[in-house]
C-alpha cells in the first residue's frame, strides 16, 4: 500500500532495487508506452517494511518477495504468479479467522485504495504511475470527493 505499485512489478523488486535514495522501479506497463522509472523516496513506514521483507526472505534469493527456497513467487515464462496467489489466499484465511476483518479482498483493491486515499487525483496518478488520469479516475479512485459548499 505504500507504493500502490502493481502486484507483478512487486513481485519484480529485487535487493539492488532498494537503493540509498529509494526503491527504483519500471513499472511493466509503463516500460513499453513512456519508458518512464520511478524512485519511491524512502520514508520511515517504507524502510521498515523493505526491511521486515529482507529480514524473512532467504539470504539466497536476490527477490525481495520469494518463497522459503528463495525462488520467485512469479513464473516469467508462464506469466502467472501462482506462488503469490497461494500465498494470499492462506493470508486471507488467517486473516478473516483471527482479526475483525470481516470480507475478502485482493492486492489491487489495495492498489485501489492507495488511489482512493491520495489527496488528487493528480497524486494518485502519480502514485499509480497512471499516464492517463482517466484510468486514475474511473476504476481507481472510488470513495466520493468531498465538496466544500459555495460561501465557505
Amino acid at each position: 500500500m505504500l507504493t500502490g505499485l502493481r502486484k507483478g512489478d512487486i513481485l519484480h523488486l529485487t535487493k539492488a532495487d532498494c537503493q540509498e535514495d529509494g526503491i527504483h522501479v519500471q513499472p511493466s506497463k509503463t516500460r513499453k508506452k513512456t519508458g518512464k522509472r520511478l524512485i519511491y523516496e524512502w520514508t520511515p513506514e517504507l524502510r521498515a517494511a523493505v526491511d521486515d521483507a529482507v529480514v524473512v526472505r532467504p539470504a539466497l534469493s536476490h527477490y525481495l518477495f520469494c518463497n522459503r527456497f528463495g525462488r520467485p513467487l512469479f513464473e516469467e515464462a508462464k506469466g502467472t504468479t501462482k506462488g503469490f496467489d497461494t500465498v494470499w489466499q492462506s493470508f486471507m484465511e488467517r486473516l478473516l479467522k483471527e482479526s475483525k476483518v470481516a470480507e475478502r479482498f485482493t492486492e489491487h483493491d489495495l492498489r485501489a485504495k492507495v488511489g482512493s486515499d491520495a489527496e488528487s487525483l493528480a497524486r494518485a496518478q502519480q502514485l499509480l504511475a497512471h499516464a492517463d488520469a482517466r484510468t486514475t479516475k474511473r476504476i481507481y479512485r472510488r470513495k466520493p470527493e468531498r465538496i466544500k459548499p459555495a460561501g465557505s
